[in-house]
Order: C-alpha cells, then structure tokens, then sequence
C-alpha cells in the first residue's frame, strides 16, 4: 500500500542554492562588492530581478550594433558589439555569484516594502 505523502515530504529547499546557504564572502570577493555597491546605484542591485535589468541595459548597445550591421556593413561596428556584449555577459557571471552571497549572508539592507511588489523569483 501506498504511504500518504508526510509534511516533510512537501517542504522544499531553499531558492538561493539547492545543497544549502553559498560559502561565506572572502575578503577579497567582500572588497570587489563593497567596491562595486559603492559605484551603483543600490536600487539596481537591491534584488535579482533588478540585476537582469541591469544586465539588459549594459547588453543592449552590444545587441543592437550587432544586429544592426547589416544596414551599414561595418566590421569593426560589430566587433564592438560583440566585445560590448561579452562584457555585459562577463560582468553579470562575474557579479550574480557575489550578490547571491552577500543576499544569503543579509548584507544588503531590506528593501522598502513600499517598493516591493511581490516577492522576487528566480524565473525570468
């Protein structure tokens, strides 16, 4: 016979990582967040789905040279943007690893719940 499903059944893992919390921050990693917090704005790194605006932003003049090449022909335009993309994409694995550690660690101050909609997810 089939058990019936148990409360422990349906708790599920936290969002932030399935294993468990992310290792603490290094010196190291803390002195290039720290660095990096001081040169945003912290409303655009106050939450996840904030930081894939963000990433949008610093991709999209790398998108649009790219794929606008084909109406002005220039090499040297879309290698721009192509280099301006990987950029945008460096920063963003770059940065999120650190940021998802310092949310786990509660370094970030909490948002404004004026500001705060509904709960950030992980899905785009």
């Amino acid at each position: 016979m089939d058990k019936p499903p148990t409360d422990d059944a349906c708790q599920t893992l936290p969002a932030g990582n399935p294993a468990g919390d992310p290792p603490p921050l290094s010196p190291a990693q803390f002195a290039f967040l720290s660095r990096l917090a001081r040169r945003l704005p912290s409303r655009w790194i106050s939450t996840r789905r904030r930081r894939r605006f963000l990433f949008l932003v610093l991709a999209a003049p790398g998108f649009f040279a790219v794929f606008a090449t084909p109406l002005h022909r220039n090499f040297f335009v879309t290698l721009a943007g192509f280099l301006l993309f990987g950029a945008a994409i460096a920063f963003r694995l770059r940065t999120e690893p650190l940021f998802e550690q310092a949310d786990a660690a509660d370094l970030w101050p909490s948002p404004d719940p004026s500001t705060c909609i509904r709960k950030d997810s992980r899905h785009a």
